[in-house]
């Protein structure tokens, strides 16, 4: 048993980066413009999520 903290030496992080965040993104964006509507309802929940988050933190 690894009793070390941390995650496992090889294992990736859960948290994905920013960049890896980004490209999720840039690939919603470009199903939504091909007509996937669940892309583009995705988009408008994140959109939404985050304006909330804005009018909190005011």
């Amino acid at each position: 048993m690894n009793k070390q903290p941390g995650r496992p030496k090889g294992v990736r992080n859960l948290k994905p980066s920013q960049e890896t965040v980004r490209s999720y993104y840039r690939l919603l964006q470009a199903k939504a413009d091909q007509g996937d509507a669940n892309a583009a309802g995705w988009l408008l929940q994140l959109d939404l999520t985050d304006q909330q988050k804005k009018e909190t933190a005011q």
